[in-house]
């Protein structure tokens, strides 16, 4: 009746339901030192960036008493404990990059690095759904986020080979291999939840099994192809293609990892006029959990075009098209005959004008 109450006059003490309410605090610090490098027919450059991490999650657990430190009090829903979870990682990110001019119109690219993408916030800090467990030696359940992710860490390889065979004009091809010593995928993780129960009235840490974002390894592997072909003095056609072939050590799919991507795209280019027509295409992807099961976008194709017309040195004006024909998006769960989602956005139109003074 309390609850009832408090939602039906809408005050705002009675009605706050903190457990989906979440905060959170990164803070980095970096330092990078690099030496550039050249010889004859030959460039490049080596360094490395050291990077700091610090993150602090603060969540809202159901349950506590009044002398619970820092408590939240006069919900209609109980009283509401905060839980903060502090993490701190550095890192040591070195990279090479090198160019090799084998002829004067053949080029060839070498690279190795180590990278780092820190977890997206909503996968650190969100809303709690749990289920308790009967007492300290039972294993509860739930959905959350997971403030104790480790950050995407990779080691990576390219190298390119560039052919300039005619002025405005490139042929290329490159390898490349990730190996994703850390990755952020959909699963399972047992994590502590600070945990009320009569028997229990200051709390205790349970362990819950939940459903969350969690620490996985994989791999990527796969080839990149793109040609440049001017056609007159105006006139041009540009396309590129990329084959991935990318997995979880499970055999999992890699999140938002498409097999194959290729655009084509037709120009003209003067002194005041540019225009543009691309056509893009995106094999399906897995795009995670949604509601414990899988979520994958179906293939994506589209068309968009772009037009401007420069007056002069301070001012422009360029209109955008994107999907221009009304392509769907389209998601399904395990496979095409479970779909979970189909969605019209139509045509979009953009008009900009610049100024520059």
């Amino acid at each position: 009746m309390a609850a009832y109450n408090a939602l039906t006059t809408r005050d705002p003490v009675g009605r706050r339901y903190p457990v989906y309410e979440f905060g959170l605090e990164e803070k980095t610090t970096a330092a990078y030192v690099q030496a550039n490098l050249e010889g004859e027919r030959w460039s490049g450059n080596v360094g490395v960036r050291l990077v700091k991490t610090s993150q602090d999650v603060l969540q809202y657990l159901a349950g506590g008493t009044a002398t619970t430190p820092g408590a939240i009090q006069g919900s209609a829903f109980g009283i509401f404990t905060p839980q903060l979870v502090s993490n701190d990682y550095t890192d040591v990110l070195p990279s090479a990059n090198f160019k090799f001019d084998l002829t004067d119109d053949l080029v060839a690219r070498v690279a190795v690095t180590k990278t780092l993408a820190r977890p997206d916030y909503s996968a650190l800090a969100g809303g709690l759904s749990l289920s308790p467990p009967s007492g300290p030696n039972d294993v509860g359940k739930g959905s959350s986020s997971n403030p104790n992710l480790k950050p995407i860490r990779s080691t990576n390889f390219d190298a390119a080979l560039e052919w300039y065979y005619a002025p405005r004009a490139l042929l290329s091809a490159s390898v490349y291999y990730m190996d994703l010593s850390s990755y952020i995928g959909q699963g399972q993780s047992t994590q502590q939840f600070l945990t009320f129960d009569q028997a229990h009235p200051d709390g205790y840490m349970g362990n819950y099994l939940v459903t969350s974002p969690v620490n996985t390894k994989g791999s990527v592997k796969g080839a990149e192809f793109a040609v440049e072909q001017p056609i007159g003095e105006n006139f041009g056609i540009s396309a590129n293609y990329s084959y991935t072939d990318a997995q979880e050590d499970s055999g999992r799919p890699l999140v938002g990892a498409s097999k194959n991507v290729f655009n084509v795209i037709g120009y003209f280019e003067n002194e005041k006029l540019n225009a543009r027509i691309a056509y893009n295409y995106r094999s399906h992807f897995y795009n995670g959990l949604d509601r414990r099961s899988a979520f994958n976008q179906d293939d994506t194709r589209s068309v968009s075009a772009s037009v401007g017309w420069t007056f002069n040195e301070h001012f422009a004006i360029s209109l955008d098209g994107m999907n221009l024909t009304k392509e769907k998006l389209k998601y399904y769960a395990d496979n095409k005959d479970q779909p979970r989602g189909i969605y019209n956005n139509g045509r979009q139109f953009y008009i900009t004008l610049r100024a520059k003074f």
